[in-house]
């Protein structure tokens, strides 16, 4: 890991004077070859432009392709200010082993956190970034005269607005036998590598999810399964987010260290004990008793700190992945410390290699 490092040399009293003291995503209630090498995705990443987007564009931005081992799995989309990823669980096959390639082509890893069978929705949890870019709820009827319904295709390297027309409302049969009454019955033929696209009005909102079940046949109970795609109303997808285990987030941000409140003018964190292996020890943060040449933590990103539960909110706000830049203070002199945040050891997942 890097480290970066630079001094200033002023005093406090200098330091002051540079003035340096100065929905939700709302549908919540609450081949075998290696894989290619790809970009890092930073903490708060948002497609650049140039020229303003439509909602429809900005709306792309938030969908994903799933991917193993560079193959082609599906869709999901990312949920606003959450970084949660919704998509169909039968397009994701066996494993955990999926990638969710965003708008500017990076990549990370993400795991399962939470499965509905019957509905055939699964809640992927990228471990490592943040991206900002995600879609929320609609209001609007799908069937409402006027309405005009959006899905997403991936054609190359891009994904695009794709249209699609709704037949109506209708029955399915989900996982494990389930009926799955007020179906979105959906008259445009999908690819099976498009399933986990959103539905969309023309702001770009969500109105349900591309998924696939049966479809029931009259009179034929004993008939084979044909997968049909089909559209989740956003009600069953509200109840899906909603049964989400509380586990199934990302992981929390780690800096690793001990501090308690300093007891001087400027106050700031003491660092009492620095973890090995930890981004505080790449920035080789220096611990011990006070008096005793240890660190004084005093802002962090520019921002003042002073206390352990300050410095602990300001690490929480970030994404694992994403660079931090400490103030300290060192035997009366300034220093400016920078690294990247990891998750913590047993949850430790690093990012993908530069191309």
């Amino acid at each position: 890991m890097r480290r970066y490092t630079s001094t200033v040399s002023h005093r406090f009293h200098l330091w002051l004077c540079a003035g340096l003291l100065v929905f939700s995503f709302s549908l919540t209630a609450s081949s075998q070859s290696p894989a290619p090498s790809r970009p890092a995705v930073s903490e708060k990443t948002t497609p650049a432009s140039n020229s303003p987007k439509t909602p429809l564009a900005t709306a792309a931005d938030g969908v994903v392709a799933l991917e193993r081992h560079g193959r082609l799995l599906g869709l999901g989309f990312v949920l606003t200010g959450d970084g949660r990823i919704v998509s169909t669980l039968s397009t994701l096959g066996d494993g955990n082993q999926i990638d969710a390639r965003y708008a500017d082509g990076s990549v990370v890893d993400v795991k399962i956190g939470h499965t509905d069978r019957a509905w055939n929705l699964a809640l992927l949890v990228p471990q490592v970034g943040r991206w900002e870019t995600g879609l929320s709820a609609s209001t609007a009827d799908p069937f409402a005269e006027g309405t005009r319904v959006r899905t997403f295709a991936k054609r190359g390297r891009t994904v695009s607005v794709a249209s699609v027309v709704l037949r109506g409302r209708t029955e399915m049969l989900g996982g494990d036998g389930e009926l799955l009454r007020d179906a979105i019955e959906i008259a445009t033929p999908i690819p099976a590598t498009d399933q986990g696209a959103p539905l969309v009005d023309e702001q770009g909102k969500v109105l349900g999810v591309v998924s696939s079940a049966c479809k029931p046949t009259e009179g034929q109970s004993t008939a084979p399964c044909r997968p049909t795609a089909y559209g989740v109303p956003i009600g069953a997808l509200r109840q899906f987010l909603r049964n989400a285990p509380l586990n199934a987030m990302p992981p929390s941000p780690w800096l690793g260290i001990q501090g308690v409140g300093a007891t001087t003018t400027i106050g700031g964190v003491r660092v009492v004990h620095v973890h090995p292996d930890s981004p505080a020890a790449a920035m080789q943060l220096q611990a011990g008793p006070p008096g005793q040449g240890n660190d004084i933590i005093v802002a962090v990103d520019g921002v003042p700190v002073h206390s352990a539960e300050m410095l602990a909110e300001q690490v929480r706000a970030k994404a694992v992945g994403a660079e931090i830049q400490l103030i300290v203070l060192r035997g009366g002199i300034f220093h400016v410390l920078r690294t990247a945040l990891t998750a913590p050891p047993s949850t430790s997942s690093g990012p993908k290699t530069a191309r």
